[in-house]
């Protein structure tokens, strides 16, 4: 803990006890390290090739209102010290019993999060340089290519013939696909979350501050609409419409809903290719094995908002 402890050291402050697990997963691990007196910071350690360090360090630059302050980093290693943020919106939710997407603040997070991927845009081609993902229109599909591959491959290297015959069917869709890119490209790009949902959202002096930026990458700016609508959706068709709304407000130009729907199927892919490598850095099994071809199998549903249909 040498280097948490000298970091603490520069901000005045210092440890209160060891550290303890927050979360272990191939792709991130999180500690809670505690304050001498009282409070907590968090020391993150991302995985090779994780563009989050970066990330989050310009996010504090341009918007440090929305996102944890960066007490330390090391871009080398791939390690963030985070000032707390307080309990997301989604504990606060369960722990008073409420629908957390219904939630007034979770609708003011989606306005306040639109306004953030403006003051982001102009940042977006430095970060895909500096190894952000590139999930804009125009590299998805590049993106829904290389999916066919990785996860064709691993059907035949598992004997999964249902997965094979799943792929062949989603493979039929590669033209729609270029035709839907083709047809939101023009919108400038920015940072998607790609995991926007009220765990990954607390608020704090009144301000929504987003969480765990590790899924995050280059997209269409409506991209990060899949996500929290999809589970809006799952509360009432009210709640999802209304967070396309609260998003929109934040929005300077007008946000088209067949748009949003053509952004959000193609996001599919996006979602799928990040579960892709998130597995690919997990060395045995895992619940989440499946996801990757169930996000990806989605490009074939014209509502991208739906629930499951088996």
């Amino acid at each position: 803990f040498a280097w948490v402890d000298a970091a603490l050291a520069s901000a005045g402050q210092r440890r209160g006890a060891d550290p303890t697990w927050s979360r272990i997963r191939p792709w991130g691990l999180v500690l809670a390290v505690p304050l001498a007196g009282s409070g907590t910071v968090w020391f993150k350690a991302t995985p090779d090739g994780s563009a989050e360090p970066i990330l989050h360090q310009t996010l504090d630059a341009e918007c440090p209102e929305h996102v944890a302050p960066v007490l330390a980093a090391d871009l080398e290693r791939g390690w963030l010290l985070l000032a707390d943020a307080g309990a997301s919106l989604g504990d606060d939710s369960e722990a008073e019993g409420v629908e957390p997407c219904s939630e007034p603040r979770f609708r003011a997070a989606m306005t306040s999060y639109a306004v953030l991927q403006e003051e982001v845009r102009h940042r977006v081609d430095e970060l895909v340089g500096q190894g952000l993902p590139d999930a804009r229109p125009q590299a998805l599909p590049g993106v829904f290519d290389r999916l066919l591959e990785t996860l064709g491959r691993r059907a035949r290297d598992t004997g999964d013939d249902d997965a094979t015959a799943l792929l062949a069917r989603i493979s039929t869709s590669r033209p729609l696909v270029v035709d839907l890119a083709a047809s939101c490209a023009d919108r400038p790009g920015s940072v998607d979350h790609n995991d926007l949902h009220p765990w990954n959202v607390a608020v704090s002096e009144g301000q929504a501050v987003f969480l765990d930026w590790g899924d995050a990458m280059a997209a269409h700016p409506y991209a990060s609409l899949l996500v929290p609508v999809r589970i809006g959706m799952t509360e009432s068709r009210a709640t999802g419409e209304a967070l396309i709304a609260a998003y929109a407000r934040g929005r300077d130009e007008f946000v088209d809903p067949a748009e949003v729907v053509t952004v959000a199927r193609l996001a599919t892919i996006g979602r799928a290719w990040t579960w892709e490598r998130s597995l690919a850095l997990s060395t045995g099994p895992s619940e989440h094995d499946d996801a990757p071809l169930k996000w990806f199998s989605r490009i074939l549903d014209p509502d991208p908002f739906a629930a499951d249909r088996d």
